[in-house]
């Protein structure tokens, strides 16, 4: 039984580590305000083409935004097709990356990634 227990505690714990955060319009600008930031808009009804490897991204934070349930930043963003990657650097949208007609990314990681490499080299420069 204390095995059964210890398995279930670590599997409750590794999700919590890989789960990613969706914030809303009460917290957005206060996420956004600081650092380099991705953000993925997307839709719940369209899990399948979510960009799974957001959370692996480096050198930044991640956060998703329900479309769904907070339209309003949909329309602030102009966010036409779902998912979209915004890179924001200190509260200003710096680079976005968009779906194409299928609803899927472009953009794969070692693109995004590059993007957020790019903006941390410039900040010594």
């Amino acid at each position: 039984m204390k095995n059964l227990i210890l398995i279930l505690l670590i599997l409750c714990l590794t999700g919590i580590s890989y789960s990613q955060e969706v914030i809303n319009s009460n917290n957005f600008k206060q996420k956004i305000a600081k650092d380099i930031v991705a953000i993925e808009f997307w839709a719940s009804w369209n899990a399948q083409n979510e960009f799974k490897e957001l959370i692996k991204l480096k050198q930044c934070n991640v956060y998703r935004v329900d479309i769904v349930l907070d339209m309003d930043l949909q329309m602030d963003y102009n966010v036409e097709a779902i998912p979209t990657i915004i890179i924001f650097d200190n509260g200003v949208e710096k680079e976005r990356f968009g779906a194409n007609i299928m609803f899927q990314l472009d953009a794969d990681k070692k693109t995004i990634q590059n993007s957020i490499d790019t903006l941390l080299l410039n900040k010594f420069q």
